[in-house]
């Protein structure tokens, strides 16, 4: 003060401010910047967990599309063979025992998605993308999980049971001699059998409902299979 210095010191020190401020922001924006790095490392990683899931599923969606367009192939013949009068008790019709328990079902891989769940869904920074993948696990995959189980239950507690009580039970291994023989994996799958000899409205009306909700089913399993793809290439340009 009593050199007249005070202008003097005071702008050092704001300028020491100034750098420190600086200084702050600087190591801010290099946190921020690591924890961005991190977290699109860590968006990326699961992305890429996710395809492989996803991959993993739409397999066994061929598998389940497959087996819901045999099943619908069946259970027309059935029902032609009732309305052309083809069935009696000379010529009963021969329905294979997997038609009841070779079902189509779909097991979805899930672990990528709950990993994803767990870190919080906004990990997925592209908007699109996020909403696909919600709708897909949450939307999709629970309708077709609805129709499988409206499906287990028709067969378990309507069809079986009728099957059990209108027609008889058969086989063509004629040489088998134990339980081993009859269901030796090796055989025709045409071995175990139904033999309706004989229909009424009830059968009917099953076949028909089984007909629409299996039908409706296969549509579900390839709109699935169409949005993974979608998905994948989604992944595919965020990974990249």
């Amino acid at each position: 003060m009593e050199t007249g210095k005070i202008g003097k010191y005071f702008k050092y020190a704001i300028g020491e401010i100034v750098l420190v401020v600086i200084g702050i922001l600087i190591a801010l924006s290099i946190n921020n910047w690591n924890e961005n790095k991190k977290a699109k490392e860590k968006e990326v990683k699961l992305l890429i967990e996710l395809k492989d899931d996803l991959q993993e599923t739409k397999t066994d969606l061929i598998t389940d599309i497959e087996k819901a367009q045999n099943i619908l192939a069946t259970t027309n013949t059935i029902y032609k063979a009732i309305i052309e009068d083809q069935i009696s008790e000379i010529t009963p019709f021969k329905l294979s025992t997997n038609y009841l328990l070779d079902t189509a079902k779909l097991f979805p891989k899930l672990s990528a998605y709950e990993a994803i769940q767990s870190e919080g869904i906004t990990i997925i920074t592209n908007d699109n993308l996020r909403k696909k993948i919600t709708n897909f696990y949450q939307l999709q995959l629970k309708r077709v999980t609805d129709a499988e189980e409206y499906l287990e239950d028709l067969n378990n507690q309507v069809f079986k049971p009728y099957l059990n009580t209108s027609s008889s039970y058969g086989n063509t291994c004629k040489d088998c001699k134990d339980l081993f023989a009859l269901y030796n994996n090796n055989q025709d799958t045409q071995l175990n059998l139904y033999l309706i000899d004989h229909f009424d409205d009830k059968l009917v009306h099953i076949l028909k409902e089984k007909f629409n909700v299996y039908r409706t089913l296969n549509q579900r399993y390839i709109e699935l299979s169409q949005v993974i793809e979608e998905i994948i290439v989604l992944i595919d340009q965020e990974t990249n």
